[in-house]
């Protein structure tokens, strides 16, 4: 069962779900979007199978509760990137997880904000998963981005170019795949067990196949 947690990142304090099976492969950590929190029920069930498969997920809320009500900054991406950057530096620390690997799993506004995080410290992150949302917002990052890097489209999307025009600007080791979703909520049978199967794929592939530099 995943236990929570608390990172302290400047003056915030940010509370998390951390969840470490015995002998982890790897650590990912979910950066989530607009109107969600760590409690949302998608990216727990991508965190539970990639949990039963073997990996350490943490499940993070990048804003203290106060602050999520103010939409600037829910899509202040540049802060929420700093922050998860904060969180990779503390699990570089943790005697738990400062051997493992780690990768980022971005949904929403949080595609944006893992995308911008590992352009910020490429060092610290093996592999990213972007699912849908606002990955566009990183643009100006994105060729900076030195991990692999998955995008998961709907492809019945409202608003497809966000994800194309990120995967275009991608300059690392990237795949776009798409997964139907009613209304891109990926809550469908379907689609939640696409977007577990291609998140455990990707992480496999790249949390235990090379060393990785972590953050001090």
């Amino acid at each position: 069962m995943p236990h929570d947690v608390r990172i302290v990142a400047g003056e915030a304090r940010l509370r998390g779900a951390l969840r470490l099976p015995a002998d982890p492969r790897g650590m990912v950590v979910f950066a989530h979007g607009s109107g969600t929190t760590r409690r949302d029920p998608v990216n727990h069930f991508v965190a539970r199978r990639l949990a039963h498969a073997g990996f350490g997920t943490l499940l993070m809320d990048l804003l203290e509760e106060r602050e999520s009500h103010d939409r600037h900054n829910v899509f202040d991406v540049a802060m929420q990137a700093e922050r998860l950057v904060e969180v990779a530096a503390w699990l570089a620390r943790e005697p738990r997880t400062r051997a493992l690997k780690l990768g980022y799993f971005g949904t929403g506004v949080g595609t944006g904000v893992a995308l911008m995080a590992a352009a910020k410290a490429p060092a610290a992150v093996a592999a990213i998963v972007s699912r849908g949302g606002r990955p566009d917002t990183a643009c100006h990052r994105v060729a900076e981005v030195k991990a692999p890097t998955l995008f998961i489209q709907d492809e019945r999307g409202v608003e497809p170019d966000w994800v194309e025009a990120a995967y275009r600007a991608a300059t690392a080791e990237k795949e776009l795949v798409y997964v139907p979703s009613e209304g891109h909520q990926y809550r469908e049978h379907h689609a939640l067990e696409a977007l577990a199967q291609h998140a455990e794929r990707w992480f496999a592939r790249y949390l235990e196949q090379r060393e990785i530099k972590r953050l001090p």
